[in-house]
């Protein structure tokens, strides 16, 4: 019967947490890069394999939920198996525990995608290691339905305000000079004070008042894959909410050229860092929301 496969172990340094002293979200996005890679490998598609095969494979789209909080000197383990396969893409789970105790931290579904069909030999492999996806992993408040594609030059009049410009940088790159998924995440992580500003909360005042903010689960699809030296522009906006919830919607762009890049749905939270727990939204910020909600399925 088949099994999680040990795939990832770290611990959490100091210089990885946020304001609200846990583990900022981009390097759940990290672990899954590195767990899908040793995976890769014992599918018998480690980068030597993928280069004898002259296979490009890349990640198109990262399903992340966040359940509990890895903090500084935490142990990580990620374990992982396959969960579907197609003619030329492939969905890899991996579960994020912290093993002193063994709680379940974070889920993650990673597709990656091949531009050709996969070899034989992996698509046996894949299909011995393959698991179901279990029902709590599955999306349930992403991607439904999804983010439409959108044009820069549309952006603003969508209700998008820019919340970075930045430069891509050959350290945030992979071997092959590509923009890694953890870098894409950690512009709209970077961005969330701009956000929450502009949404009337004042991220001064919250930690002031001892509120932070929380992501419970995110979803990033991957659309042009941009490289060291290429200007990034950032756009952001709040696409739903509820009394409790803020769905985040997130498109950054190739400045020069305008080509969408990636888009990203958040699940986002007011968070009482003392009583750690969820704040409730009052009626005066569902108004002030409802003015900002962006105009992307009209």
């Amino acid at each position: 019967m088949p099994v999680l496969i040990p795939t990832f172990t770290t611990a959490v340094n100091t210089w990885q947490c946020d304001e609200n002293d846990h583990l900022n979200v981009q390097f759940y996005t990290e672990f899954v890069h590195e767990a899908s890679a040793h995976l890769l490998h014992r599918l018998g598609l480690g980068p030597r394999a993928q280069r004898a095969a002259g296979l490009i494979v890349r990640a198109s789209e990262d399903h992340i939920r966040y359940l509990r909080e890895f903090r500084v000197v935490d142990s990580v383990e990620v374990r992982s198996a396959p969960v579907q396969l197609g003619k030329d893409d492939v969905i890899f789970y991996h579960e994020m525990r912290n093993p002193a105790d063994s709680s379940l931290a974070a889920t993650a579904c990673r597709r990656f995608a091949s531009g050709k069909p996969w070899p034989d030999e992996f698509r046996a492999r894949v299909e011995a290691a393959r698991i179901e996806l279990p029902g709590s992993a599955r999306p349930r408040s992403v991607g439904i339905p999804q983010l439409p594609d959108i044009r820069f030059d549309d952006a603003e009049s969508i209700g998008l305000i820019t919340v970075g410009r930045t430069i891509i940088k050959p350290a945030e790159c992979d071997e092959q000079g590509i923009l890694l998924p953890r870098h894409q995440f950690a512009r709209y992580s970077d961005a969330a004070p701009m956000l929450w500003n502009h949404f009337g909360f004042g991220r001064t005042a919250m930690q002031e008042r001892g509120e932070g903010t929380v992501v419970v689960e995110t979803l990033h699809t991957y659309r042009a894959w941009l490289g060291a030296g290429n200007l990034l522009v950032v756009m952001s906006g709040l696409a739903d909410f509820s009394d409790r919830i803020l769905k985040l919607a997130h498109y950054a762009f190739d400045a020069e050229s305008g080509t969408l890049a990636a888009s990203a749905e958040g699940i986002a939270m007011k968070f009482d860092q003392t009583a750690r727990r969820i704040m409730t939204f009052s009626a005066e910020d569902r108004a002030r929301l409802a003015r900002l909600k962006l105009r992307l399925f009209a």
